[in-house]
């Protein structure tokens, strides 16, 4: 199982010789080019799935929410590594060798790295806060989208400063075993490259990880909370959009952490173990490149959670129906429009109030259910 990297690397070529960057890969070359073919698919799709996203988002302002804000975010980083590292990795696959020497490999592993970064915080964001919302609905409107783009531009700020660190000498990026991609150097066994790759570990998989489980718990029995106490109380339509809401977000919830853990777990404990016992004993070449590859594959089913869960989105576009229906009901003369609101009484009781609306006439009337108390 392990693997002795030496047998593959060659001590008399640098970086700086020209010579380094036209080795081929040490992996039979059809099934490095089978991955490749397959990255450059997901590169294509890829940047349709995160570019539509981001079209929608600038284009409907309905869209953008401050819950949103963060997908957002998510959609932009998720773009750019569509437009770079899958295609150079998938590319150079094809070839059997890196096609874009030293100052290509800096690039496209500074990006990898910063999106493998920003997608983490950005998703442990999403989750908590989801979570405040659920579990403090009174304090939702205090996260506006100002603050929430705030939040999202200084998660992505520190991934930025992750993966410049490699770049000013804290570790450094060089081609990967397979030699069509690249990454940090992790089988050196100085002691600024083992801390560097354990501090990889910690920040941009286990703590993203012990967050988006333990947010996403308290969420779920948040939900569970509110659902018995729902029970209890009256059926009314409120009730109804309540559980479907929760259906999709219980449908969120597990997708997000499921897919954080089967696509990045992979690449992290690949890169742990190989660092820990060094390039004598290392995870093979070409599992280390499936997982990695595996890792930045993130870029497709991120924006399909988010498509697919969502009520404002189909498969082909934004549903512009959806979005404007509600401007259009208020805006129809001589009908009555109905709208709830959720209040807490001074006696710490929760109700829902049914506003029935005319606009022409300006009346309104106001029929009060008591749902639950607190």
């Amino acid at each position: 199982m392990w693997f002795n990297y030496s047998l593959i690397m060659r001590e008399d070529l640098v970086p700086t010789d020209p010579q380094f960057w036209n080795q081929l890969t040490p992996i039979y070359c059809d099934t490095v080019r089978i991955v490749g073919i397959f990255l450059c698919i997901a590169s294509v799709i890829g940047i349709v799935l995160n570019g539509s996203l981001v079209y929608s988002f600038i284009r409907y302002k309905a869209l953008r929410t401050s819950p949103n804000m963060h997908v957002m975010f998510i959609s932009i980083v998720g773009l750019l590594a569509s437009c770079t590292i899958l295609p150079s990795t998938g590319t150079s696959s094809v070839y059997c060798k890196w096609l874009y020497k030293r100052a290509g490999c800096q690039l496209s592993a500074v990006v990898a790295f910063f999106y493998g970064c920003s997608s983490s915080y950005l998703l442990c964001v999403v989750s908590l806060s989801r979570c405040y919302i659920i579990m403090r609905p009174f304090a939702a409107n205090k996260v506006t989208v100002r603050k929430s783009i705030t939040i999202s531009c200084f998660a992505m700020f520190i991934a930025f400063i992750w993966s410049m660190l490699p770049v000013f000498g804290w570790n450094e990026y060089v081609m990967e075993g397979v030699r069509t991609s690249c990454c940090i150097n992790w089988y050196d066994r100085r002691l600024s490259y083992i801390s560097f790759t354990f501090f990889l570990f910690f920040i941009v998989y286990f703590i993203p990880l012990v967050i988006l489980i333990a947010t996403n718990t308290v969420t779920l029995i948040g939900f569970k909370q509110m659902r018995e106490k729902m029970k209890r109380g009256m059926h009314t339509i409120f009730t109804r959009k309540r559980i479907e809401m929760e259906q999709r977000i219980v449908k969120s919830i597990i997708i997000t952490t499921l897919g954080f853990i089967f696509t990045w777990t992979p690449y992290s404990v690949a890169l742990f173990i190989s660092a820990f016992r060094g390039k004598y004993y290392a995870m093979p070449p070409l599992i280390t490149f499936i997982c990695a590859c595996f890792a930045k594959s993130s870029v497709i089913w991120i924006p399909l959670l988010f498509i697919g869960t969502s009520t404002q989105f189909k498969l082909r576009f934004v549903n512009a129906n959806r979005l404007n229906y509600r401007t259009r009901s208020d805006r129809v003369a001589g009908k009555i429009v109905h709208t709830f609101a959720l209040v807490r009484n001074n006696n710490s009781s929760i109700t829902i109030r049914t506003l029935r609306t005319v606009p022409d006439k300006k009346k309104h009337s106001t029929i009060r259910t008591n749902i639950y108390s607190n």
